[in-house]
């Protein structure tokens, strides 16, 4: 008897050493608001809008687990959904359950590696550099900026080494007979020493055997109260049976200012540029000013206007070549 409780305190002992070990956390955040935008048809009629995936932040509720495996290695997961604030339906058309993060890995002092649907490389590496630091999603233009938000079937690595972090990527195509169709394959890398960070990556995609190439290139420096960002990204899509391409170009600045612990003001400008075949050509030259007040670390009041110039494929609906907008919200995170 004594040795069947000792043995059955050992195995108490080790359940509860390796529970503790393992971890997994609920996070998410919440935004509500209203957005008015003005030319949103060719009658230039306006539309004011409550139901959104998140103004300010993208509405969202995820998982995270880790689980330390010993000897500094560990095995970690994401699961992340997103959801529509008006109607608390899933932030996508196919009823994708976790469209936002699908992804498991290993880590350890010498990176992370991981499986699954997660953000691009070039996404993760334009964060750096961008004014609003991917707020306003659907507003701002650095978002549309990258080799695509996300990608599934993907294999990545992130080393992070003293001030550099290098990025990795290759996202199966799974296409029959070939491994290269609509496969993608990515670099990138960052330096952050102090004040001062720069940032860079170069994506090939195969997109139904038509290469598209994109490549972005910025930085941010920070000094007292304020932080300014400047961004360049280009993309170029070789088009069927001609040698033409479609070209697209983003660039981007902005500043932010810390009035206050609790206020900050940011001012951005972003254009988009595209050329190639008489269709696509079209130009965008986007201003935002945004003011943010923080109730605490998790809850902020949020208010920012936009006014857009429009040519070409880029007009929302002909003839109107201007568009304005404000919003007004309040973003939780938990």
């Amino acid at each position: 008897m004594k040795k069947s409780l000792l043995a059955l305190a050992v195995l108490g002992a080790f359940a509860g050493a390796a529970s503790a070990q393992t971890s997994v956390q609920i996070y998410g955040s919440f935004d509500g608001g209203v957005r008015h935008v003005t030319n949103v048809n060719a009658a230039g009629d306006s539309r004011t809008t409550m139901g959104s995936n998140g103004t300010y932040n993208s509405n969202r509720i995820g998982f995270k687990g880790v689980e330390d495996l010993g000897g500094g290695l560990n095995a970690h997961f994401t699961l992340e959904t997103g959801f529509n604030t008006g109607t608390g339906a899933l932030d996508n058309a196919n009823n994708q359950l976790f469209q936002r993060t699908a992804a498991v890995g290993l880590g350890g002092a010498w990176g992370s590696l991981d499986f699954g649907r997660q953000y691009t490389v070039a996404f993760k590496t334009i964060a750096s550099y961008d004014p609003f630091s991917y707020k306003y999603p659907g507003i701002a233009s650095a978002v549309p900026a990258t080799a695509g938000t996300r990608y599934n079937n993907d294999i990545q690595y992130i080393g992070t080494f003293g001030p550099i972090t290098a990025r990795a990527e290759y996202a199966l195509g799974e296409t029959v007979g070939s491994n290269s169709t609509n496969s993608s394959t990515a670099i990138g890398a960052s330096y952050n020493a102090g004040p001062l960070s720069v940032g860079g990556a170069f994506t090939r995609r195969d997109i139904a055997t038509f290469d598209n190439d994109h490549w972005t290139l910025g930085a941010g420096y920070k000094f007292g109260p304020a932080r300014v960002t400047v961004g360049y990204a280009q993309q170029e899509q070789d088009l069927a049976a001609t040698t033409a391409q479609n070209k697209t170009r983003w660039g981007w600045a902005g500043i932010n200012y810390a009035i206050t612990p609790a206020v900050e003001l940011t001012y951005a400008y972003y254009q988009t540029r595209n050329s190639g075949t008489p269709a696509f050509d079209g130009k965008k030259d986007l201003h935002m000013v945004a003011a943010t007040y923080a109730f605490s670390k998790r809850t902020n009041l949020y208010a920012e206007f936009d006014t857009a110039k429009l040519r070409g494929n880029l007009r929302v609906a002909a003839p109107e070549d201007r568009q304005s907008g404000v919003s007004v919200g309040i973003n939780h995170l938990f």
